[in-house]
């Protein structure tokens, strides 16, 4: 059978030392990146609301429009014609406002975009708000 002597023991422990010091860097960095990660996402979801809600007054804007032009005797020709000009320019509006986002992300993050036009992105947007909710339930149910 073979004795551990002082110095051997010493160099298990200086090297389990480094290997500790070793592990909880790495492990640190690996919370840093799965943190910004989860932040990033947030993020994208939060502007994605605010661009939602823009569209929601958008949209009551345009039937406030529409009922006045009812009442300022605009002929239906006219109101459709004026929302057909409406429809489109929001709909411009939206793929501007996605292209926009991930244009101005930087590539190194652009695969936490999961989405390329509006559609995607409220998909992407309703699938993130579950997990949340998800998530928020798992942390009242005892």
């Amino acid at each position: 059978m073979h004795e551990v002597t002082t110095q051997e023991l010493m160099v298990f422990v200086a090297l389990g030392f480094a290997g500790g010091i070793f592990a909880s860097v790495y492990l640190s960095k690996l919370f840093e990146v799965v943190h910004l990660w989860r932040f990033s996402q947030e993020v994208i979801a939060h502007c994605l609301l605010m661009c939602i809600k823009i569209v929601e007054d958008v949209s009551f804007l345009t039937e406030l429009k529409r009922k006045h032009m009812k009442e300022s005797d605009f002929t239906d020709k006219q109101i459709r014609s004026f929302e057909e000009v409406d429809q489109r320019t929001l709909t411009n509006w939206k793929n501007s406002v996605i292209l926009s986002l991930i244009a101005g992300t930087p590539k190194q993050f652009q695969s936490l975009m999961p989405f390329s036009n509006w559609k995607e992105a409220v998909k992407f947007l309703e699938e993130s708000n579950k997990a949340s909710v998800i998530e928020r339930k798992k942390n009242y149910d005892l």
